[in-house]
């Protein structure tokens, strides 16, 4: 990131709390004196109180200037020259009431814009690459910019050549480094500064979620070892670019509990995702909406002729609203689990691998096949029986790798390959209990809690060059535990004899790395029986939960006398 010469930021933050702070001590002094010298004008009419230019504007009108319009601030603080906006007149002064209380709101004013101005100023900053060398004087003289006024895209190029070249030098880089992505859509601008703003933006542009929220359910019969089970899940995510997602899950399970005891288990799970993609809010309710009312009318017509009659009529312009989905999953997942309670405390571990299918037409001119590949590992311990506290570390990584479907070669075909890391910290507490016995029961729990989330997206684009395709064919035999056992980003430059796909990740792969923090809930009722000798038992299970984004960063481009790729707070 960009560094300053010879400035020091922190002690002008600090001006600007001093600012703040006398802000509120100097307002009753002020008032005092006011009041002292009004009453000393009163008596002395028509002589002035006092001909000080300092005290005058404590009795002259509103209306008459102010001797000293702006607040000069001291080298001290590195701020080189300038003054700070400030009232003008007295006038301006009283606008806000009494004269003694115009001091407070112009000094909080005043450290206000100045934080502001050190805030953007540290955006830049981040936002630069390393090797630059930044104006800080002029960057923090400069108003903060509107990141939003960028003129449109089909904006005339004169309006555009005009429009820059009304800009200060400090301004044009706020414009460059922290909205590159809108200076790329323009023509008039200089040619250096184009190509400079369209690298910046190709790896700021990284797609991924901003929140979500799930609400999901389902049941499990049992029958000895065996375990079947059938689930639904309904998913809303908001991603960065602003639009929506809604997907509608449905799932199947078949497993065995091998030992009640130790708690050795193992499933398959058979999983049926649909995506479908909006441009705002609105539309991806209206759409929940439809999925709910389809799902009631799919349920009904197998419970009377009349839901039969009603589904019949109703549901083919439900579906035809619904539409087609732009993106369908089809997953396999294979899991092994194992947990063992030794004296109140419950340590366990859970693997789980999946394999899932992806088509999207999110670009209809151009669908694409996903074969992706999954792995996670997680460590759990549980303290307590009835009421528990627990916690676990969900390590978690993902290779995919994107086809274009139009071109069935598979040796020429590959358009991205993709790793996924993600690191996720659970805690929280469950309530649980059983009434009957080994014949015949109820049992049911309550959990709830918290969890952190960290996920790193390592996006590299492939050309349909030769060489490419053969790199990325040979990243990918990679065994894939050494491929995710540590973080793959490509921040340093790789040597020139390294192989190319490392060179390609460098220049040309799209990292971000996000966190969240969300929330979970799940209530578990269920019941067992015992019939000539045969246990039997049903489990029903509803969850929600949801998380939103904490922090976003992406890698920024290489720096270019280093090479050095950094990673920058998205703004």
């Amino acid at each position: 990131m960009g560094d300053f010469q010879g400035f020091d930021l922190v002690r002008v933050r600090e001006l600007a709390g001093h600012l703040d702070s006398v802000a509120g001590s100097i307002v009753p002094m002020h008032r005092r004196l006011s009041q002292i010298l009004e009453a000393a004008a009163a008596d002395m009419a028509p002589q002035k109180a006092s001909t000080s230019p300092e005290l005058q504007p404590l009795v002259d009108h509103p209306g008459v200037p102010v001797a000293t319009g702006g607040i000069p601030i001291s080298r001290t603080y590195g701020i080189p020259t300038g003054y700070l906006p400030g009232p003008r007149t007295q006038g301006e002064a009283l606008a806000g009431g009494p004269l003694p209380g115009s001091v407070d709101p112009f000094l909080r004013r005043t450290a206000a814009d100045i934080l502001a101005r050190c805030d953007r100023l540290e955006q830049v900053r981040k936002a630069a690459p390393p090797s630059v060398e930044l104006d800080a004087g002029a960057l923090l003289a400069a108003d903060p910019v509107n990141l939003n006024a960028v003129p449109k895209p089909n904006a005339g190029e004169q309006a555009v050549s005009t429009w820059w070249a009304g800009l200060a030098p400090a301004q044009r880089e706020q414009y460059l480094y922290l909205k590159p992505e809108a200076l790329q859509t323009l023509r008039g601008l200089p040619t250096d500064v184009l190509q400079r703003a369209t690298q910046l933006a190709y790896f700021k542009v990284v797609p991924y979620k901003t929140s979500s929220h799930e609400s999901s359910g389902g049941g499990k019969l049992s029958i000895f070892f065996a375990e079947l089970g059938q689930g639904f899940a309904l998913r809303t995510e908001q991603m960065n670019d602003g639009t929506y997602r809604v997907t509608m899950i449905s799932n199947a399970q078949e497993g065995l509990k091998l030992d009640e005891k130790l708690k050795l288990g193992g499933a398959m799970k058979f999983e049926i995702g649909d995506t479908w993609s909006f441009k705002s809010k609105a539309e991806a309710e209206k759409l929940q909406k439809d999925l709910s009312e389809a799902f009631r009318l799919h349920t009904a017509q197998y419970l009377s002729p009349a839901g039969w009659l009603w589904a019949k009529a109703r549901l083919p312009q439900v579906l035809e609203r619904i539409g087609q989905p732009k993106i369908k999953t089809r997953t396999v997942n294979a899991e092994a689990n194992a947990a063992a309670n030794i004296t109140g405390v419950t340590p366990g571990i859970k693997f789980s691998s999946n394999l899932s299918a992806i088509t999207s037409t999110m670009d209809p001119l151009r669908p694409t096949e996903t074969l992706s590949r999954e792995f996670t590992v997680e460590p759990s311990l549980a303290r307590g029986k009835v009421l528990q506290i627990e916690g676990s570390k969900v390590l978690g990584g993902a290779i995919q790798v994107v086809r274009d479907k139009n071109n069935p070669d598979p040796n020429t075909n590959i358009t991205t390959v993709r790793l996924i890391q993600t690191v996720e910290g659970k805690l929280g507490g469950s309530f649980s209990g059983e009434l009957g016995d080994k014949k015949a029961g109820l049992s049911g729990s309550y959990r709830e809690g918290g969890n952190d989330t960290h996920v790193v997206t390592v996006n590299v684009p492939i050309s349909t060059t030769p060489e490419e395709q053969t790199a990325a064919r040979k990243w990918l035999k990679t065994p894939m535990t050494s491929m995710l056992s540590r973080p793959a980003v490509p921040s340093d430059p790789p040597a020139p004899t390294g192989d190319l796909f490392s060179r390609l990740a460098h220049t040309r792969g799209q990292v971000s790395a996000v966190s969240y923090k969300g929330h979970a809930s799940e209530l578990k009722l269920g019941g067992k029986l015992t019939i000539e000798g045969i246990p039997i038992g049903l489990e029903g299970t509803v969850t929600g939960k949801h998380d939103r984004i904490t922090d976003q960063r992406y890698l920024g481009a290489p720096d270019p006398v280093t090479g050095r790729r950094t990673f920058v707070p998205v703004n």
